[in-house]
């Protein structure tokens, strides 16, 4: 089984820069006020749910096998996925959450460590939807 160690660190990451762009005060007003539905804790958002792994491997594989960009893609999926999971499904709906998406995935390719990562995690999730 192959474990991405370091999801926990670029979701917190992600996070932050979600937060910088957008500003903390507009992602509160956009959750639940009153209780706590629709949040979750810390422990249940490090957690992948089967149907989040299940909806990023369907729509990793539907990129093209011929696409020479299809790592950048795949990792691009995860991305979306896990901040969608994390952050609400209504910024799907939101034009701007996919250009903090682009501008979160550009900074971290940039770091060579973060590179790294996100190329054992794009062979990865590519692994996981070859053949089959």
């Amino acid at each position: 089984m192959t474990r991405i160690d370091s999801a926990a660190q670029l979701a917190a990451l992600i996070r932050q820069q979600i937060a910088n762009s957008r500003g903390a005060a507009s992602l509160r007003a956009r959750q639940p006020q009153a209780g706590t539905a629709g949040r979750r804790t810390a422990g249940e958002s490090a957690k992948p749910s089967a149907g989040l792994a299940a909806t990023i491997a369907q729509r990793v594989a539907a990129i093209d096998p011929d696409d020479p960009d299809r790592p950048r893609k795949a990792f691009r999926v995860f991305l979306e996925a896990v901040l969608l999971s994390e952050l609400g499904q209504h910024l799907a709906n939101d034009p701007a959450f996919y250009q903090v998406v682009s501008d979160v995935q550009q900074q971290m390719q940039a770091d060579p460590g973060l590179s790294v990562a996100i190329d054992r995690a794009s062979t990865a999730l590519l692994g996981k939807t070859s053949g089959g």
